[in-house]
């Protein structure tokens, strides 16, 4: 299998320390590596944010409280406005100096999420044929967009529910290709044509590993797709993302082996490709609105 894009190690050593109180690390907490999510609460007033140039493109999102944010542009700062919804994106390989003060609520909360700056090199050569010079990546201290905020919101929320790495690795791939559709200039895509055999030789190959630990790429190159036209055609065929088939999948294979009753929870867990029981019962309740130990339940009684 080919090795998927990961989130530099250079960018989870990043200290804010000073300036912000973290309160939430996808890399340590959920062990993602496909992207890196932070949670931060950052101090009312602060005069001097370094942030060292790393490998990949920064996207922040105001969640909570107003603040004047100011960037040093190397002859003068620029000012802007932050309300939650608000959007900031460093391009990989850019260093920033910031200054902000937070408005009279005094409580100031962001999210930080890193995407691999390969994820984008590789959406712009599989998509549109090219390399991306430097100059050309997302940068800018402050937007709004509402597709990369819902994405964000629905990153969190994945997080919050202790989802695996798959769900950030299929979060990635859209976000770059997004990105770089409507922040870097980059042409449309025409509709692909002819998909229905390798979406159904995708699911083939789920229903054939679901005890394994897929990523999005293994997938992707069971079909010879990249994973960016994986994504589309299977959004297209099923109107769901991949990740989300593969859950179902499994959450149907668990309620088998539930009815059966002869293997305890977390045996099913791994023999169905969750890491944990726990990872188990959350996808379990949102897809059949029950826990693995109520549904065994019912089906006995």
């Amino acid at each position: 299998m080919t090795s998927r894009p990961e989130v530099s190690p250079d960018v989870v050593a990043v200290d804010l320390s000073r300036f912000s109180s973290r309160t939430f690390c996808s890399w340590n907490d959920l062990g993602w590596r496909s992207v890196l999510l932070r949670r931060f609460e950052n101090a009312p007033a602060t005069d001097n944010v370094y942030h060292a140039p790393v490998k990949d493109q920064l996207l922040v999102l105001v969640t909570r409280g107003g603040t004047s944010i100011e960037t040093w542009s190397g002859a003068k700062w620029r000012k802007a406005e932050y309300q939650p919804g608000s959007i900031g994106m460093t391009a990989p390989g850019r260093e920033t100096r910031l200054r902000w003060r937070t408005d009279s609520s005094g409580t100031h909360t962001v999210l930080h999420l890193y995407l691999p700056g390969k994820v984008m090199q590789d959406a712009a050569a599989v998509i549109w044929g090219t390399e991306l010079r430097p100059n050309v990546f997302p940068d800018t201290l402050a937007t709004s967009d509402p597709v990369v905020q819902a994405v964000f919101q629905g990153i969190a929320e994945a997080a919050a529910s202790g989802l695996d790495d798959m769900y950030a690795e299929a979060a990635a791939a859209f976000l770059a290709v997004h990105l770089l559709r409507r922040h870097a200039g980059m042409p449309h895509i025409s509709s692909p044509r002819e998909t229905d055999w390798r979406v159904q030789r995708a699911i083939e190959f789920m229903h054939s590993h679901l005890d394994r630990q897929l990523s999005l790429r293994d997938i992707a190159d069971s079909v010879n797709l990249s994973t960016y036209h994986l994504l589309r055609l299977f959004n297209d065929a099923t109107g769901q993302p991949p990740r989300r088939y593969l859950t179902r999948l499994r959450v149907e294979r668990a309620s088998r082996h539930l009815e059966r009753g002869e293997l305890s929870i977390t045996e099913i867990a791994f023999l169905c490709g969750f890491s944990s029981s726990s990872h188990l019962s959350a996808a379990f309740r949102k897809e059949m609105g029950c826990s693995p130990t109520a549904y065994r339940r019912q089906r006995r009684s």
